[in-house]
């Protein structure tokens, strides 16, 4: 087996449990929260934690591009350039201790989240990431342990503070701590200038519904968007999967100049992504909004078919966006990433004050679909993507807006998407052997 297919395979698995451990966090914390404190505890607790995690974009402004130039160097056999930079990306999150007198919780938590982030794309990026898991599987005994403390705080504040110690102990027990290095700032800060802005419009599209759904229409419709997305999100973590495990290999693909391999992994993975997102929506819609609704104790409402479709569109554009970013492009992957952010701050002003949270959903539905629609232009022109691997998930979303009519009609769209799709599907099931009998 493969170098490449070896660092896939053991970054997937990885992803699968610091991933998705990751995912349940938001959610379980959702789900108790509403249930020991209330619905509008839970708007206000979810409202100050996303907005730690978004002002937890700018203290990890070179975690990108550590984890990229990082992966870079091993491609190019140059693996002694990377203790030159990881000290200042560590030390930067350090900057939001800051914040404590404006909001200790603030600080605290965007400090902790801002360490977490630049861990996870360094161990990635050094092809590492299944250390990674293993970490967020002990951290996450702490989230669980903080649920019996009366601080709503207290599980986000032991899961991410576990994670900040066993990140200072990995520095310092691999030697991975260097002198910085002129050359290799340079390179950082020039990438991380663009690289931030794009991160940061995809990190305000998730964090933003919760901290703007609270500013717009109170702590009442915050909860319910919380709960809805606390769920919709973790369909979000199957992209991120694949996107831990392959943006290390775009970059060392890069070093390599096989960009051959960068379009086949794009399009590869986007084909995969649009399946069994599709799949898992349609079942979602058929039965999640009664199960969702029984877990917070309150009905969710339509909003959920939209966010679920909303979140299947940010799916489908991931793949092409990573390559974009991870390559030479990350300038054009930021500005269709800016440009969608803008949208949906705008649209959300008229929205959600006018439909609450099936406004907060279609703001989103809409900035993700000129994110889409720019990713697919640019990853066309520059990486020779083909466009045509949406043409499922234009079938797929048309067929799961029969949800609006009745769940009869959307049985009926699911079983008629099962039948348009049949070679994608068998193409799905046979992905691992074309990845397999692939040289690299």
């Amino acid at each position: 087996m493969s170098y490449e297919r070896r660092v896939i395979i053991r970054h997937s698995l990885a992803s699968v449990v610091a991933l998705g451990l990751t995912g349940l966090t938001r959610f379980l914390y959702s789900a108790i929260v509403a249930r020991r404190f209330g619905l509008e505890e839970l708007g206000m607790a979810n409202s100050l934690i996303s907005q730690a995690f978004f002002v937890a974009i700018p203290l990890s402004f070179f975690a990108i591009a550590l984890g990229k130039y990082a992966s870079e160097f091993l491609g190019a056999g140059r693996a002694d350039l990377i203790r030159s930079v990881t000290l200042p990306s560590f030390l930067l999150p350090l900057a939001g201790l800051l914040l404590l007198p404006v909001n200790l919780y603030l600080g605290v938590l965007a400090t902790l989240r801002g360490i977490q982030l630049t861990l996870r794309n360094f161990l990635y990026g050094i092809h590492r990431g299944e250390h990674y898991a293993y970490m967020i599987t002990l951290a996450f005994a702490g989230f669980l342990g903080g649920f019996l403390l009366p601080n709503v705080f207290a599980p986000y504040l032991l899961f991410l503070g576990l994670i900040a110690l066993f990140s200072a102990a990995y520095l310092v027990r691999f030697d991975l701590i260097g002198k910085p290095r002129r050359k290799e700032m340079g390179l950082l800060i020039s990438y991380s200038a663009f690289a931030f802005l794009g991160t940061l419009s995809g990190v305000f599209l998730i964090q933003g519904p919760y901290f703007m759904s609270e500013y717009l229409s109170g702590p009442g419709v915050a909860g319910v968007v919380s709960a809805i997305l606390s769920a919709a999100f973790l369909l979000t973590y199957l992209p991120q999967v694949l996107q831990s495990a392959i943006m290390p290999l775009f970059s060392y693909k890069y070093g390599k100049n096989e960009e051959d391999y960068i379009k086949f992994l794009a399009e590869k993975t986007t084909t995969l992504l649009i399946l069994v997102t599709s799949i898992a929506v349609f079942i979602l819609m058929l039965l999640g909004r009664e199960v969702l609704s029984a877990i917070f104790g309150f009905d969710v409402g339509p909003a959920f078919y939209l966010a679920l479709m909303a979140m299947e569109v940010y799916i489908a554009y991931n793949p092409s966006i990573v390559a974009l970013n991870s390559t030479a492009y990350v300038k054009k992957g930021t500005f269709v990433a800016l440009l969608g952010a803008l949208a949906v701050l705008v649209s959300w002003f008229y929205l959600i004050p006018a439909f609450e949270a099936v406004g907060v959903m279609g703001g989103l539905m809409l900035g993700y679909g000129i994110i889409l629609a720019g990713v697919a232009h640019y990853a066309r022109s520059l990486l020779k993507v083909s466009p045509t691997i949406y043409a499922s998930l234009v079938a797929a979303l048309l067929l799961q807006s029969l949800v609006f009519l009745s769940k009869y009609a959307l049985l009926a769209g699911f079983l008629l998407f099962l039948a348009y799709d049949r070679r994608g599907i068998m193409e799905g099931i046979a992905l691992v052997k074309s990845f397999r009998g692939r040289e690299s």
